[in-house]
């Protein structure tokens, strides 16, 4: 691998990855400088290319906000992989790659000559990441998954709702998200193994396993109590602690994190309530069983502030507490403080104006950058079989004319 002030510069990865989690990791080491090549089925290529929001979202030349969001910057690649023929294109662009980067249901790719054994039989350096809902083997591995289904499996979902009600759904992609992260800490980590080395090898993830792993104090608490305590979900408030949840202000909702005596102590003497500084309110086990009263009297000093925005800034700010607004998406993407960090706009071919994900990796030294919009369904086809397959145009224009391989800079004329 070559390097330069990018940090994955000299790194190509093979993104036969489709939706989420895969494509949000891969795009995390786009950003970074590798070089990932987005290996698409004709005729329509990935799904979510399909996924529009209203008329205007993408156009001819333009593609749709979604796929946009997490792949841009890439290269693609059409071919049809599930005929042995198309296989072999793949295994060919594998032989130069430095990942393998997939996530289809365990044993599909094995079908089409894609499994890691056939991968590292073309090239034994590679390293593969599978991605999968149960992991790649055991009982549950041919099971259909997403990212609800590891949310329920994982227990994320029980954690979420009123003690007394249902489980309610985030209606945000978290395990897809949390996936995401992990299969870019754990392909930077086998690459780095490799360079020590110079040895490949292949990634289990799974989904569920990494929403599993954010049940850290309900663990520990089970364990500890042999089995006797089982968190449950607390509604508006954190199980087993207060004040530590959302509250009802004067215009919205405030997230608010407390933990500590002297930190409750601080919110207490501010509302001027100083009589609830009583050892049953002190521990954090007496404020759990005071919670409602308690939640009403900070709820009523909420709503008597002139704004969400001076009850943030006196809990924040002036008594150094953990408060925040609870933020809409288009909220967030408005303020001026946060948005910066995290959105950036581009225009696309068709004259509009696109919002991106930004990196939430800030290095000082190689700060990552978009390098791109997503491209058209296989526009660099052409382009890479001739640079690192060596193949012919006459063969290529042959596996277009077969149906194996969709040239997008013709499609795009």
């Amino acid at each position: 691998m070559t390097t330069n002030h990018k940090i994955f510069a000299g790194v190509r990865i093979l993104d036969v990855t489709q939706y989420l989690a895969g494509p949000v990791a891969a795009r995390l080491f786009v950003d970074l400088g590798a070089e990932v090549i987005k290996i698409e089925p004709p005729p329509k290529g990935e799904g979510s290319r399909a996924l529009r929001f209203g008329p205007d979202d993408g156009g001819k030349g333009a593609p749709a906000a979604y796929f946009a969001m997490h792949n841009r910057g890439k290269k693609c690649i059409c071919v049809d992989f599930k005929r042995p023929a198309g296989a072999a294109i793949v295994r060919d662009l594998a032989k130069s790659a430095d990942v393998f980067f997939q996530n289809y249901t365990p044993g599909v790719l094995k079908r089409y000559g894609l499994a890691y054994e056939d991968i590292a039989a073309v090239n034994p350096a590679i390293v593969m990441c599978s991605v999968s809902t149960y992991g790649q083997d055991g009982p549950y591995a041919q099971r259909i998954g997403n990212d609800l289904v590891a949310l329920a499996a994982g227990g994320l979902l029980h954690m979420m709702g009123e003690p007394d009600g249902h489980p309610v759904y985030p209606a945000s992609a978290i395990a897809d998200h949390m996936t995401a992260i992990n299969a870019f800490g754990a392909i930077s980590a086998a690459l780095f193994h490799r360079e020590r080395t110079g040895e490949g090898q292949h990634i289990d993830l799974a989904l569920t396993d990494c929403v599993f792993n954010s049940h850290d104090w309900q663990l520990a608490a089970y364990s500890a109590s042999a089995g006797a305590i089982d968190p449950q979900r607390g509604g508006t408030q954190r199980t087993g602690a207060f004040p530590y949840g959302v509250f009802k202000g004067k215009d919205g909702y405030i997230g608010i994190g407390i933990f500590t005596e002297p930190q409750w102590e601080a919110l207490i003497k501010r509302i001027g309530r100083e009589e609830l500084m009583l050892p049953e309110f002190k521990s954090t086990p007496g404020r759990v069983e005071h919670q409602e009263m308690l939640k009403a009297l900070i709820e009523e000093w909420l709503a008597g502030l002139p704004s969400d925005e001076e009850a943030v800034r006196i809990m924040a700010d002036e008594l150094r507490l953990p408060a925040a607004r609870v933020l809409s998406v288009g909220q967030f993407a408005n303020d001026p403080i946060l948005s910066p960090r995290m959105i950036q706009k581009m225009a696309t071919p068709n004259g509009r104006e696109i919002m991106l994900l930004k990196s939430p990796h800030k290095f000082s030294k190689t700060p990552p950058e978009i390098p791109g919009p997503a491209a058209p369904l296989g526009a660099h086809s052409r382009e890479l079989l001739r640079s690192l397959c060596g193949y012919s145009d006459e063969k290529i224009s042959a596996l277009i004319d077969e149906g194996l391989l969709i040239d997008g800079q013709a499609e795009a004329l």
